[in-house]
């Protein structure tokens, strides 16, 4: 019986003894608890962030080398084709140069081109979107801007590839290794 006693006292002093820690444990949490709900999300998102390219946003690189190929340009002969499946997006208040051309020409002032309602009509197409304006620039800064928020299949359209402004070498911002 005595042994059994002592036993029984010596589990007792153990559970008290985890008992104590668990508590000095709850105590520590809820002390640093405002800490531990800001830093871990956002410890967590560097981690994510870090172990690898495209979690937020398309590489800068993939979207940039069909600027430097200029494999984006294309001219209204390359364009006409029986099928007609294009969205033409004319950034001027003229269609005359386009109207010729065969799909669905959309009239969008530039400054407007990234409304909700213009993205979004942007990305629901599977078809080429082709961005058509008389100054080329405009066209090039346009689609550069889409193609940083995403929007694949997107062409700029020139009266001839042979223009001045895209003779110049892209350079982005960041280095295309």
């Amino acid at each position: 019986m005595e042994d059994v006693s002592r036993r029984q006292k010596a589990v007792g002093k153990r559970q008290k003894a985890k008992d104590k820690k668990q508590e000095s444990q709850m105590e520590l949490i809820k002390k640093y608890r405002l800490v531990i709900i800001v830093v871990l999300p956002i410890l967590i998102l560097v981690l994510i962030r870090s172990s690898g390219l495209n979690h937020f946003k398309n590489d800068a690189k993939k979207w940039a080398e069909s600027s430097v190929k200029q494999s984006n340009i294309m001219t209204i002969e390359q364009v006409v084709s029986p099928s007609g499946k294009n969205l033409i997006i004319n950034l001027d208040k003229e269609v005359s140069q386009i109207s010729k051309l065969t799909g669905d020409v959309q009239n969008i002032q530039a400054d407007s081109i990234l409304s909700k309602k213009h993205v979004n009509l942007i990305m629901s197409h599977d078809v080429p979107v082709l961005l058509f304006s008389l100054d080329p620039g405009l066209s090039a800064k346009i689609w550069m801007i889409l193609s940083q928020l995403g929007c694949r299949n997107i062409y700029i359209l020139t009266n001839s590839a042979d223009n001045e402004v895209f003779k110049y070498k892209f350079r982005p911002d960041t280095l295309l290794n």
